[in-house]
């Protein structure tokens, strides 16, 4: 029973962790472009106390009592960051009490079902590494929403300056036009000039909750042309050819990359599917791997095998554009 308990164990986290090393997203990752993060940096420096603290009250208007308490721990102020950035409705609170009662719940069925010790904790924790790559998830599918819709947003603030709008107006016409997630990103960054917040700080405001290479860049240009002057349409017209030239690319890549993509599924499914065939035709010599000492080393051995390999493919087919 041991060693049937430390092989379920294995199998579980073995599986959850290769389908998400296989997961592949091109597009819609949080950037760390160090020289467009650092200038907006400097340019956070060069805020004074109280718009700071105007940034700070807005982050927290909208937050229970109970989350203002929370966030005051790292870790849960993470979580809440991650939240906003996957657009999930559901507040911090209630994500953290329903994911504990779950995993509770699952731990003492495990209890029940007379599991060991180890598979029943492996259990538990489960149940958060599942949320967590759930948020993960949502996360990559929103982000990469926002990048393919930002070529656009930019064209209607090119056409509202050009016909001699204020970029407050601009804002406005992309938060109407735009579906979610650029439509909603964009009102509540008008929202905050409308009621008078400075224009780096609303930006600023922005790239922390849409933390991707399109906004830095586009951030960036509205930033330098308040602090120097210039011509913001030429400059935004120069940054949406850059960032479709740079999705081209993403998806040229993501398609040169499938059949490397399906070749490695294949590759480490197919040990899986093997177990269920010979369980089907010959069931006896399939439960001697479950249930020998050798067949559980040799399982173990692999499933090891298949996390690294499959790590190893992740890291040669996701190429950074």
């Amino acid at each position: 029973m041991g060693d049937l308990g430390l092989f379920l164990v294995l199998l579980f986290f073995a599986v959850l962790f290769i389908s998400q090393a296989l997961l592949l997203p091109v597009a819609g990752r949080k950037a760390k472009h160090g020289e467009l993060a650092s200038r907006l940096k400097q340019a956070q420096k060069k805020l004074d106390d109280e718009s700071l603290s105007l940034l700070q009250e807005y982050y927290l208007k909208e937050m229970t009592p109970v989350e203002r308490k929370l966030i005051k721990i790292s870790l849960f102020e993470k979580i809440k960051k991650m939240l906003d950035l996957a657009g999930m409705s559901i507040s911090l609170s209630k994500l953290l009490g329903w994911t504990f009662i779950i995993s509770v719940l699952v731990g003492l069925t495990s209890i029940a079902l007379g599991h060991l010790w180890y598979l029943t904790l492996a259990l538990f924790f489960g149940v958060w590494i599942l949320v967590y790559l759930y948020v993960q998830s949502r996360i990559t599918k929103r982000l990469q929403k926002f990048e393919e819709q930002f070529p656009e947003g930019l064209d209607i603030i090119k056409r509202v300056l050009q016909a001699g709008q204020p970029i407050n107006q601009a804002f406005r016409e992309v938060g109407e036009e735009m579906p979610e997630p650029l439509g909603i990103e964009f009102r509540k960054t008008f929202n905050l000039l409308n009621f008078g917040y400075d224009m780096r700080l609303a930006i600023l405001q922005m790239v922390e909750r849409t933390p991707t290479v399109s906004m830095l860049a586009f951030s960036s240009a509205v930033i330098l042309q308040k602090e120097t002057g210039g011509n913001l349409t030429e400059n935004l017209d120069k940054v949406s050819k850059v960032l479709r030239a740079r999705f081209k690319l993403s998806r040229k890549i993501k398609t040169l990359s499938a059949e490397a993509r399906l070749s490695s599924w294949i590759l480490v499914l197919s040990p899986f599917a093997l177990y269920l065939l010979t369980l089907v035709i010959n069931p006896e010599q399939a439960n001697l791997l479950i249930t020998d000492p050798r067949g559980i080393s040799a399982i173990s051995f692999g499933i090891i095998s298949l996390a690294i390999g499959a790590l190893w493919i992740r890291k040669i087919i996701n190429i950074k554009v």
